[in-house]
């Protein structure tokens, strides 16, 4: 066999089904396995490499293992780069192969060349470069694993076109390798159990490595024992069903009073699973100077080392929280604190409670939403203002169920859609884009439509570049507005191009039935939601108080 096809043999070995690709001549080979191998593992063409990798996103968001990302060197692997950035930072598992031009011509500026390690090396966990056709099979075996293990991330694969096609052996097969988490050391549980029995207000904040459905009842477990809210880390608002006592809301780009109050009178700041990224930690102002308050758990020791802590806990979420509760923490605890926290949140998220200028009111179409789909249907916002409106007033029900980029990437929403409805084929899919996120990888319904991956998508359509034209407007004046103003086409004449459905809404209350309409439909559906400019977020003087 050719080490393209021992690497295919490989991967699928490793426990991986899933993959998307834009084709290129450098690794006919591994596509030729793939075909031969379909049975096996659904591979999806995509329009776009920017397309691939945020599909990678969106499926492994949810399916908790990488999906394969197929992609040429230079123009592929620069397009695949953007969600290969957005899955670093969302610490989210995902394996790219890149098709690099012969060995021999390598570092000559050859055609299309790029040098990977210096493109990928700064978001990604590792670009590895194999050099003998066993390298491949091995390699290949190591990005899996090493994508999953840790704080999971992107791994890097270079396959050089003569190296793909050289004759190699049949790999060895042993099967998927679970990675071992790292566990917590009695020394560091000793200490928070100190430090738990001397808060009065203790505040945890949950991010993105502590989303795992097995994780959700032992940090509610904790939660309650401590008296403790939680609050979540942006966009993981599925950390807990948001229905739960404990639960506080989120960290959005916008501080918001309740939760400012909650961070001032905490005497203890838990950040567990989080790597308290900027909007997170606003740009490490959360707590001021004051580290005494902060301790924090994560399993990346590079992540610990940038944040000053009173206590670093270099260790996976799972066996911290698992630790603590077995170690005897107290069964029952004041839930003064936690129920005020939550109570706060209620009020903050109720629909209706931010007057609008335009028609269509983003809250109510986020709670009709809710209102609509099963508690375990997926909801992705795509990057843009707009996604604000949809992490405040949806309310997300169970784990795994939040979709999207942390990164703030815009074009992220379809191409995730379809991702996420291939790592759950079983639930309803709905992604929330801007007009300007839509028209960045909307081209990619129409392979939605091609391979009958049904989704709805709701496009909210403003017409501007929403956050950018408020901070253009603050600092210049209304009257100085420039590159900012779009216009857009006919989402619903575009969509059925395409050959998905669409529906056009210009008022709230003719959502709910369009929703219904385009959950039951038997091809991806469109919904144009038309939106007023005036509305870009809902902040601001007199929209954030509680």
């Amino acid at each position: 066999m050719d080490a393209g096809t021992a690497l295919v043999e490989c991967l699928i070995d490793c426990g991986l089904d899933t993959g998307f690709t834009v084709p290129g001549e450098s690794f006919l080979p591994v596509l030729e396995a793939l075909r031969q191998r379909r049975e096996r593992f659904r591979l999806v063409s995509m329009r776009h490499e920017g397309g691939c990798t945020f599909a990678a996103l969106g499926y492994s968001a949810r399916a908790g293992k990488p999906a394969l990302v197929m992609v040429s060197r230079g123009p592929g692997a620069t397009n695949a780069s953007i969600g290969t950035h957005a899955a670093h930072q969302d610490s989210q598992p995902m394996v790219m192969v890149i098709g690099h031009v012969r060995r021999h011509m390598r570092g000559r500026e050859a055609f299309q060349e790029i040098d990977p390690v210096s493109m990928f090396a700064s978001i990604s966990k590792a670009v590895l470069m194999p050099e003998t056709p066993a390298d491949v099979s091995a390699m290949a075996r190591q990005a899996v694993q090493l994508s999953m293990a840790g704080r999971p991330g992107p791994v890097i694969l270079v396959l050089p076109r003569d190296l793909c096609e050289a004759e190699a052996e049949m790999p060895s097969l042993d099967g998927p390798e679970i990675p071992t988490p790292a566990a917590a050391p009695a020394a560091d549980i000793t200490a928070l159990l100190g430090r738990f029995a001397a808060a009065k207000k203790p505040l945890i904040i949950a991010g993105e490595l502590a989303r795992r459905a097995d994780i959700r009842e032992p940090l509610a477990d904790l939660a309650r024992r401590l008296g403790a809210p939680v609050i979540a880390a942006y966009r993981c608002q599925d950390v807990l069903d948001n229905t739960d006592p404990a639960y506080a809301g989120h960290l959005e780009i916008n501080p918001v009073s309740y939760q400012n109050r909650l961070l001032a009178d905490a005497d203890l700041v838990v950040a567990l699973g989080s790597r308290l990224d900027g909007i997170t930690s606003r740009e490490e102002t959360l707590l001021g100077d004051d580290i005494s308050r902060l301790v924090h758990i994560y399993p990346d020791s590079d992540v610990l080392q940038r944040f000053e802590s009173s206590l670093a806990v270099a260790c996976d979420v799972l066996p911290a929280v698992t630790a603590l509760l077995a170690a005897g923490l107290r069964a029952e605890a004041d839930l003064t604190w936690q129920n005020m926290a939550h109570a706060a949140f209620l009020e903050f998220s109720a629909a209706g409670n931010v007057a609008v200028a335009g028609t269509s009111d983003l809250a109510k179409i986020a709670a009709a939403t809710r209102q609509t789909l099963p508690a375990e249907a997926l909801v992705l916002t795509d990057g843009g203002s707009f996604a604000r409106w949809i992490h405040r007033y949806f309310h997300y029900a169970a784990p795994l169920t939040q979709g999207g980029s942390a990164s703030g990437a815009m074009g992220a929403s379809v191409p995730g859609a379809i991702g996420a409805a291939l790592a759950a084929a079983d639930h309803p899919v709905v992604a929330f884009a801007g007009d300007g996120g839509f028209m960045m990888n909307g081209q990619e319904l129409s392979t939605a439509v091609r391979e009958g991956i049904k989704f709805v998508i709701i496009v909210c359509d403003n017409q501007v570049h929403g956050s950018i034209l408020s901070g253009q407007s603050a600092k210049y004046g209304a009257d100085k507005l420039y590159a900012t103003e779009m216009g857009g086409p006919d989402f619903v004449g575009l969509a059925e191009a395409y050959g998905a459905r669409g529906w056009r809404v210009d008022a709230t209350a003719d959502f709910p039935a369009v929703l219904t309409a385009a959950l039951m439909a038997h091809e991806p559906a469109l919904i144009h939601v038309t939106c007023d400019a005036a509305d870009i977020v809902p902040y601001g003087p007199g929209k954030d108080a509680v």
